[in-house]
């Protein structure tokens, strides 16, 4: 172990850091090296931050030293200067990520492993050394994994092993979005990431670990990578927003966003919402740049290797010089077709003879390249995104629109008959069928992830699923699993309308959504969202809004590849076309109601986008949701009141029960509640928490379960009116049940069985209880005591002791309390 020179540790002993609490970094560099970072994960409540004046921190200063020398001058420099930045986002709590270099897989170009509180994440990058010539895209492949072991349970799969999960590929997508624009252009060598988390604790997020983690990895690499990125989650709860939240944060939060971005830009976001008012949106981006600031400082201090050089498509400059010469008639091509009313086959035609048209003239002038060739594909490629990029800019768009114009609206509710809900939805030639199914609580999806306690399974009781059949973009293609497009396109459109979905004791149903894509031309996921809506609204479901989404894109003018000076010449776009999403640097998805943000999606192509232009892209959207709530609200404005009829739909009834009786309901083995669903001729589920579910065809099957149900799990409750049938008669008292089960082996159950003691059956003194019942008498009683093994009743208790009226229930309560207090009083005294 070699420690830092000794002079020096003691120059930075001395420099106080308590707002970073900085340690002395202990490198070892054989055979591999260790360093422990700091990266200050940060947390405060904003709103309060601004009202009242936090403590200052200072560095102390440091004791006299002979002769320092400029090195250490300038290491206290430098660390002064990054406390007192750090001190402008003073925090209520802070905690460090640790990052060990090489330690673990020392083989990989890259590996770090690295901690924050409890969890812990080893993030490895690969890079292949030879790539296919042809190759004109980077093929990079990211795989987030949350190990078992990580949380000490034991996988319950066949073989004990973990299997993927939709939320893994949702958390790989996440980091996929945030690294790829950084990789240089023409950088096309295979490439692999994969983040395992191997140790989790609920406190400390393992995705924002996880997106840290590689990108420390990869500025720590010879992979070229334009890095590094810093992430942070922020939330709203009650009026505050919070950095690095706890996990009880999150879950009361109306507002979660996850953040990435470099020093200068956002390169993602991932947000969903209770209807966040757009101000609150844009303060929180802006919060959540100034924290990434630390955690991006700390990477750059990492020990870098030299990047590996690579070779880039290279293009002669005399084709380049020729391609130039192309550029305005190319322009003027794509120009002239948006005034016409084109379809997106059209405008494919013309891409297509554009491309024909720069091909044959390249391979006129340079016979040693054909049309397939990789340098004619790419000038091909590079001329007309340049051209559509520029008319553009211009304020000249493929179909003609104005850069605040929405495609034209077509909608239709209850298309399929047999549906529960439906709606087609179209925006251009972008088309959702989308449908809505009722069900049984037994029917919610069943989620397993291994960062939950004792490998428990969680219930959704809302679910969307997104389908992307070939035939949507005029493909032959193979049907199967949903691949991770699929699943990423339904989990945000999932996100959208959650948060106005009814509560569960309103609507104690499963809800099934999905959405089949149509046509394909531009944000099919935000057509999911409208269709989705008004499918909710077709089948009665009590949504508190309906939700409509919009895609808003980005050109922007100057260096592609800068990701450092402003952005000085863009035109932002609404509801972009999939042609201006291919070309063009953004598409910033937003979803939610007329009073705010529900879901929120950033994709790039460039190096970051400047928050003040996303802020900027959240009040155009803004705009433009509301233009389609309004044609949506033309097609149906309420809610039904009872779902749409159905050939063989099923009644759905809830019945609550004293929790302690679910063994009795369900009997030895299950036998008891399949004899009841076998009298009734319907399906009955238990739920926790006393809660029923009876599932049956119609209201008389119905009404016998749940008259049933009832009686299986009937128990006597104090201050309750009766009507019992006396059993069994003794000189002072009778045991009584219910009139459903005398006669019944029910009457033999103890919950059913109660005691009334001869001194209860009048005001009067009676001498033996078989001068005043016989058995088989039906008795009107009043509960005075229940417990678990006992319960009294009281026959005068229902009677006034001066008139020898019959009592209400609210006299009885009354005459009872009086009783109490007297009998208290009499034994104080």
């Amino acid at each position: 172990m070699l420690r830092l020179p000794g002079r020096r540790a003691a120059m930075l002993a001395r420099v106080r850091r308590p707002l970073l609490q900085e340690r002395l970094m202990v490198c070892q560099v054989e055979p591999h090296q260790t360093i422990r970072m700091v990266a200050p994960l940060q947390q405060r409540t904003f709103f309060n931050w601004l009202g009242r004046e936090k403590e200052k921190e200072h560095i102390a200063p440091t004791a006299p030293v002979d002769a320092p020398d400029a090195a250490i001058d300038d290491t206290l420099t430098q660390v002064a200067t990054r406390a007192t930045k750090i001190e402008e986002f003073l925090t209520q709590k802070q905690a460090n990520i640790d990052y060990s270099l090489g330690k673990f897989a020392p083989l990989a170009d890259g590996s770090v492993m690295a901690r924050w509180g409890n969890s812990m994440v080893l993030t490895t990058v690969v890079s292949a050394h030879a790539t296919d010539p042809a190759a004109d895209f980077l093929p990079l492949m990211v795989d987030y994994r949350e190990k078992f072991s990580s949380t000490g349970t034991i996988p319950g799969t066949f073989k004990r092993r973990e299997m993927g999960s939709d939320a893994e590929v949702l958390k790989s997508r996440v980091i996929d979005r945030i690294v790829r624009p950084l990789f240089p252009k023409g950088y096309s060598f295979e490439t692999q990431i994969l983040a395992t988390v191997q140790s989790f604790d609920v406190d400390h997020d393992p995705v924002v670990l996880a997106v840290n983690s590689t990108s420390a990895a990869l500025m720590s690499s010879n992979i070229p990578w334009n890095g590094p990125i810093g992430c942070v989650r922020v939330v709203q709860v009650g009026d505050d927003l919070i950095v690095h939240p706890t996990a009880d944060e999150v879950k009361a939060a109306t507002l979660d966003l996850l953040y990435a971005g470099t020093a200068h830009r956002t390169m993602m976001i991932e947000a969903e919402g209770h209807q966040v008012p757009d101000a609150i949106v844009q303060e929180a981006l802006r919060l959540a740049h100034r924290h990434i600031q630390p955690l991006i400082e700390a990477q750059l201090s990492l020990p870098q290797k030299t990047k590996r050089e690579f070779s880039p498509l290279e293009i002669p400059p005399d084709m380049t010089a020729m391609a130039a010469t192309l550029r305005s008639d190319i322009r003027a091509l794509l120009g002239s077709f948006q005034q016409t009313n084109n379809s997106k086959k059209d405008r494919q035609a013309l891409e297509s003879k554009c491309y024909n048209v720069i091909k044959d003239k390249l391979v006129a002038a340079f016979p040693a390249y054909t049309k397939e060739s990789p340098v004619v594909n790419s000038v091909a490629h590079d001329l007309i995104q340049d051209a559509l990029r520029s008319n553009a800019l211009a304020g000249i768009r493929l179909d003609g629109r104005p850069d605040t114009a929405v495609r034209s609206l077509d909608m239709e509710t209850s298309v399929l008959p047999m549906a529960h809900g439906s709606a087609l939805f179209s925006r251009g030639y972008t088309s959702a069928l989308c449908t809505v199914t009722l069900g049984s609580l037994d029917l919610a999806m069943r989620v397993r992830s291994a960062l939950t306690d004792n490998d428990k399974f969680e219930s959704k009781r809302a679910f969307l699923q997104y389908e992307f059949p070939p035939y949507c973009v005029n493909e032959i293609g193979k049907l199967g699993a949903p691949n991770r497009r699929m699943i990423g396109h339904g989990a945000l459109a999932e996100k959208a309308i959650l948060p106005v979905l009814p509560p569960l004791a309103q609507l104690p149903n499963a809800i099934r959504m999905t959405s089949e894509t149509q046509g394909s031309d531009g944000s099919s996921s935000m057509a999911t969202v409208c269709g989705v809506s008004l499918a909710l609204l077709d089948a009665g479901v009590p949504i508190t809004a309906p939700v409509a989404g919009i895609s808003i894109g980005l050109v922007s003018g100057g260096d592609l590849t800068d990701g450092i000076s402003p952005i000085e010449e863009y035109r932002l776009l609404t509801d972009i076309l999939g042609t201006e999403d291919h070309y063009f640097d953004m598409d910033f998805k937003i979803a939610g109601t007329a009073n705010g943000m529900t879901a929120m999606q950033l994709d790039v192509k460039l190096p970051g986008v400047p928050v003040e232009i996303l802020c900027e892209s959240i009040e155009r959207a803004s705009s433009a949701r509301g233009h389609v709530l309004t044609e949506m609200g033309k097609v149906r404005v309420e809610p039904r009141a009872i779902p749409l009829p159905s050939i063989g739909s099923s009644i759905i009834h809830h019945v609550t029960y004293d929790p302690s009786m679910r063994g009795v309901l369900i009997g030895s083995g299950g036998g008891t509640i399949r004899e009841l669903e076998t009298q009734s001729n319907c399906a009955i589920h238990c739920k926790e928490g006393g809660l029923a579910e009876i599932i049956g065809k119609t209201e008389e099957d119905v009404a016998l379960a749940t008259r049933l149900v009832q009686e299986i799990t009937f128990v006597y409750r104090r201050n309750q009116r009766y009507n019992v049938v006396v059993q069994t008669v003794m000189d002072f008292g009778c045991i009584v049940v219910p009139e459903f089960a005398y006669g019944t082996p029910q009457a033999l159950e103890k919950s059913k069985q109660a005691f009334l003691h001869v001194t209860e059956m009048a005001h009067t003194p009676v001498k033996r209880a078989n001068l005043a019942v016989k058995p088989g008498q039906v008795l009107e009683c009043w509960c005075i005591f229940a417990e678990r093994d006992m319960t009294k009743l009281s026959m005068k208790a229902l009677v006034d002791p001066d008139t020898n009226k019959a009592l209400t229930d609210a006299e009885a309560i009354d005459q009872q309390v009086k009783l109490e207090e007297a009998l208290k009083r009499n034994r104080m005294t």
